[in-house]
């Protein structure tokens, strides 16, 4: 019996995902509960179990490629293991082979003529053996089809995509192979461009750069999922509070940074404040237990909003090395979707750059984001808050505001913190 396997829908928000590994391939047996494959959505990496147990029959969905959410990646046969191992295990087959010796003497005679056939016919297909197009393309490229397929230059059979990769490498530097690529250029107009010349990197550029075209740049599946997910915070009522918060009393240092010191106070002010720990739901609210903070952390040419769990328990140290060791796994590529999901408020932080004030985008499912500017010489920055209105109207966002001001200028509770207090 034929079983699909689906892309699963491991969020809310998740609408596809991308084929990163295979860790089973067709003709495998698979226990239920065992990893058949890696996932990548929404920025994170996750295993796909197998809900029964069977055969590999076929993978539809090879690596690197897209699905949506309930679309077939593979079909399994259900069946047990069992059922093949026991086959090799009787005795009883020996004499049969005894009984096949004591007939050879008539089919001996029999057997030497198929072997010249299929000699010949193996001799006959390599040379010339291609698709008509790939025939056609040779002959109107000079590529000598016959030739190449004897000198294991081409592959036998050998397809239009074949003959085109040859023509490719006989013009072109592999760098310069490169470029094509990321260029979107085709091989024809540079052919006729520089008929008497190999192509290198150099002349690529040149012609590039003389030319005006622009480089084509791919969108990872991580800033894909980025895209998504901010368009649809868009599609919700938000407004923005900008204020001016005095930040001289927070002893922050390299160890301990600003953004960790303000993780950790912004945890312990959502305790006393509900709606900064929900999240919507149509026709209710969820209001989580504990504060989840989540952290916009750029790594490379990608962005990432790993989540710091339960902050309002957890002490200044214990968050500073929870977000080091959350960078290095986004630096690594293995956050998983529990790592990236679950803040209902984000804090961005660009006043390590120089930036003194900015708006930020709620990320989709969250209440609120905090964009952090630049800490002026008299220790004060801007700080800009992004609200969803539909669950943190402008009262409960000005009792918030107010309360963190009054918390980052209190200093016993400064100290407290720097001792290693975990909770409010």
């Amino acid at each position: 019996m034929d079983y699909e396997i689906l892309m699963p829908q491991f969020s809310d928000t998740m609408e596809k995902g991308k084929i990163v590994r295979w860790l089973k391939k067709e003709g495998d047996y698979v226990e239920k509960g065992e990893v058949i494959a890696e996932i990548e959505a929404e920025k994170a990496v996750m295993e796909l179990q197998s809900f029964k147990k069977g055969f590999i029959k076929r993978i539809l969905a090879g690596e690197g490629e897209e699905v949506h959410v309930g679309k077939s990646i593979a079909i399994m046969e259900l069946g047990e293991k069992v059922e093949v191992l026991k086959r090799p295990t009787p005795v009883e087959e020996k004499p049969r082979v005894e009984e096949r010796r004591t007939i050879p003497e008539k089919k001996e005679e029999k057997a030497p003529p198929p072997p010249p056939p299929k000699k010949e016919e193996r001799v006959e297909l390599p040379p010339g053996f291609a698709s008509p197009y790939a025939r056609l393309l040779a002959k109107e490229k000079g590529v000598e089809l016959h030739e190449l397929q004897r000198e294991g230059r081409l592959p036998s059979p050998a397809h239009a995509r074949d003959v085109e990769e040859f023509e490719r490498e006989r013009y072109f530097t592999p760098k310069a192979l490169e470029l094509l690529k990321e260029y979107d250029l085709s091989t024809d107009e540079l052919l006729r461009e520089f008929p008497e010349r190999k192509i290198d990197e150099d002349l690529l550029l040149a012609y590039v750069e003389r030319k005006g075209i622009p480089r084509k740049v791919s969108i990872s599946s991580v800033q894909k999922s980025l895209i998504s997910n901010l368009s649809k915070s868009f599609l919700f009522p938000h407004y923005h509070i900008y204020e001016v918060f005095d930040l001289s009393a927070i002893p922050w240092d390299k160890e301990i940074t600003l953004t960790h010191w303000l993780i950790k106070i912004v945890g312990d002010a959502m305790q006393f404040f509900d709606r900064l720990r929900a999240v919507f739901r149509e026709d209710h609210y969820l209001v989580y237990p504990g504060s989840h903070v989540g952290v916009a952390m750029a790594v490379g040419d990608e962005l990432y909003n790993p989540v710091v769990k339960e902050v309002n328990r957890k002490s200044l140290r214990d968050i500073a090395q929870e977000v080091r060791e959350l960078r290095k796994k986004a630096e690594e590529g293995r956050l998983s979707l529990e790592e990236m999901k679950g803040a209902t408020l984000t804090i961005s932080n660009l006043g390590m750059f120089g930036v003194r004030a900015f708006d930020a985008v709620i990320p989709f499912g969250q209440v609120c984001i905090m964009a952090v500017g630049m800490q002026e010489s008299d220790g004060k920055a801007h700080i800009t808050f992004t609200f969803d209105h539909r669950v943190v109207n402008g009262f409960h966002a000005a009792l918030f505001v107010k309360h963190l001001k009054e918390k980052v200028l209190d200093r016993n509770y400064v100290k407290m913190l720097k001792k290693g207090v975990q909770s409010v």
